[in-house]
């Protein structure tokens, strides 16, 4: 099982299908899964945990709080967080936007989940 602060996740997504499917993946891969269904959540999660999440995956397009907008609150929060922004839209301008929010890394929708698990672990330094 991984250690609290670096493997734990906050799936923030407004799709309830796709954010309940990744976080399934996420716990049998050992991670510890926070899970919000639009941006104020998500920030409502971030500020009660912020110390035990090391990862944060954010949609774009959240309800009640922009993901870039997250971005920046989760950054302000917790510096070391590693941060993946997910979006439907793609594109250099998109990713860009992302990275410039604050972002480690950006990742298109759709992804494969396998693929976007290795990712994920290689950003947060496990095998």
């Amino acid at each position: 099982m991984a250690s609290a602060g670096d493997g734990s996740v906050l799936i923030v997504e407004d799709e309830q299908e796709l954010r309940g499917l990744f976080a399934l993946l996420l716990e049998l891969e050992g991670f510890t899964v926070y899970q919000a269904n639009d941006g104020k959540q998500g920030l409502e999660v971030l500020k009660a945990h912020a110390g035990d999440i090391g990862l944060l995956i954010t949609d774009l397009n959240l309800p009640k709080l922009a993901g870039v907008d997250l971005i920046g609150h989760a950054r302000t929060l917790n510096p070391a967080v590693k941060i993946v922004g997910t979006s439907g839209m793609s594109g250099s301008a998109v990713r860009d936007m992302v990275l410039k929010a604050g972002a480690d890394e950006f990742l298109p929708k759709p992804f494969q989940p396998q693929d976007a698990i290795r990712r994920l672990k290689a950003m947060l330094g496990q095998p």
